[in-house]
């Protein structure tokens, strides 16, 4: 305890101190990129993206579980039409073609029934 009374004592301490290297994160322990390292600090990105569980189908009918960015039930594989045969290929280009014009029916022309009139006093200038 005297030691730390006096001024040399004090001097010794303080030169230690600063001698001696801070640590500059919240733990003092090791890096290590292991499983415990994200209990200790954050994941480093740029964005936190959530990711469901999706089952994936291919296209010879294999699944797979895959982490997914939109909560589906399901998702399949695109067919690659340069592996069809040519009748398999038009044949599913009239399908496409013929599911995109019902899609164009069945848009619905919205009516509109907005009068300016009834609001035009809200933008012009009242007179003084």
């Amino acid at each position: 305890m005297a030691a730390l009374c006096s001024l040399p004592g004090l001097l010794w301490q303080s030169t230690m101190k600063a001698a001696a290297p801070r640590p500059c994160c919240l733990h003092t322990s090791s890096w290590r990129a292991n499983s415990t390292r994200a209990l200790l600090t954050r994941l480093h990105r740029q964005a936190y993206p959530r990711l469901y569980p999706v089952l994936l189908v291919k296209q010879d009918g294999s699944t797979i579980h895959i982490r997914y960015s939109e909560p589906r039930c399901m998702l399949e594989m695109p067919l690659d039409l340069d592996s069809l045969s040519p009748e398999e290929r038009r044949a599913r280009l009239r399908k496409r073609e013929a599911q995109l014009q019902r899609k164009k029916e069945e848009e619905p022309e919205l009516m509109d029934d907005f009068d300016v009139e009834r609001y035009s006093q809200f933008w012009t200038k009242a007179k003084k």
